[in-house]
């Protein structure tokens, strides 16, 4: 198999501390023939000095130092630099296994797949690996119909009827991409500081074009928490923006015809990211009259009733099920305990 070149994008910003790891798993893969992006987006710590000193002991790596845009943005400036056949884009707080590229190069090839899909294994603060999220789908190809009618749904949310988890996620990092369908249509990533999903968001639009979907059950990608994170973040408004990219999304399904059941697995990402902000509320550092303030504004605002009243509720964990039941209610005091005891 003649190997084609593959682009890297790592988008770069202060993450001083984790980056020569990154750059590091990707510069000893098993895969030689790649081209290697490093988009510093404006880093005010030691990041741009560390990849020019990668780039001066790696003919593979470009760098490309940039003002401060966005995760968004920086992956766009990897597209339209990148000269790949394939293209994967990761996160420079994360790392990749050493044989990722090659093991993932080849069901690109050998499927002639649109995009690749992979596992993930989480790893602490620490270091130290926990959880695997390894795909778990009856086939490891899924082509025209299949795709919108399984694959897509599954990215966003379990199916509520059997609560089987396929252990996809809708994310840009654990995919490999077919450069030519991104040239063909011209796809680039929104913004974060738009869309607070904006993985979902940008993938949901790319979707629509995608015909050949490969499945590899492993996980290669290490995903490595940050408690400074946004995703760990209390912000005032993470509710109103967690809103305001559903609304996007549920237009963007209807103008491209995605039909019911990806309506309502997206309906369940919404009420997940829901729980996700109110999570951070409770861990948030104010007065707890002030939680309970924002917990209530939340439980009271009707797209979220509307959603939380329409879901299955069978098949849905014990604990999951309790607190969509009080969310219901608004009972905004039980549901600050309930997260709080979950911890």
């Amino acid at each position: 198999m003649k190997q084609k070149l593959v682009s890297i994008v790592i988008s770069i910003y202060n993450v001083e501390k984790y980056l020569d790891r990154c750059i590091r798993s990707v510069v000893n893969q098993s895969y030689r023939e790649l081209e290697i992006i490093l988009v510093d987006d404006g880093s005010t710590d030691r990041c741009p000095q560390i990849c020019d000193e990668w780039a001066a002991s790696d003919s593979r790596i470009k760098v490309i130092h940039k003002k401060n845009a966005g995760l968004g943005m920086a992956r766009n400036t990897g597209i339209e630099e990148a000269n790949g056949k394939y293209i994967c884009f990761f996160d420079s707080d994360d790392y990749i296994a050493l044989d990722a590229i090659e093991k993932v190069y080849r069901c690109a090839v050998q499927k002639e797949a649109d995009i690749v899909l992979f596992g993930f294994t989480y790893v602490d603060t620490y270091g130290k690996t926990g959880k695997c999220h390894i795909p778990n789908v009856e086939k490891d190809f899924y082509c025209g119909k299949e795709v919108k009618s399984f694959i897509l749904p599954e990215l966003l949310a379990p199916n509520p009827l059997t609560g089987k988890k396929t252990n996809l996620w809708m994310s840009a990092w654990l995919c490999m991409y077919s450069m030519p369908l991104i040239q063909k249509t011209g796809w680039r990533f929104v913004s974060e500081r738009e869309y607070i999903s904006e993985d979902v968001y940008s993938l949901l639009l790319l979707y629509n074009k995608i015909e050949r979907v490969s499945v590899l059950p492993e996980a290669l990608y290490y995903y490595c928490r940050n408690e400074k994170s946004i995703t760990n973040t209390f912000r005032k408004d993470r509710y109103d923006k967690i809103l305001f990219c559903y609304r996007e999304c549920q237009t963007v399904c209807e103008q491209l015809q995605y039909g019911k059941i990806v309506e309502e697995r997206l309906t369940l990402q919404y009420l997940s990211n829901v729980i996700g902000a109110l999570k951070t509320i409770v861990a948030a550092d104010c007065q707890k009259q002030l939680k309970m303030r924002y917990i209530k504004n939340i439980l009271c605002d009707e797209t979220l009733q509307k959603s939380v009243h329409c879901i299955e509720l069978k098949k849905e964990s014990l604990p999951r099920k309790v607190l969509f039941l009080t969310m219901r209610q608004r009972w905004y005091r039980v549901v600050y305990r309930l997260i709080k005891a979950k911890g």
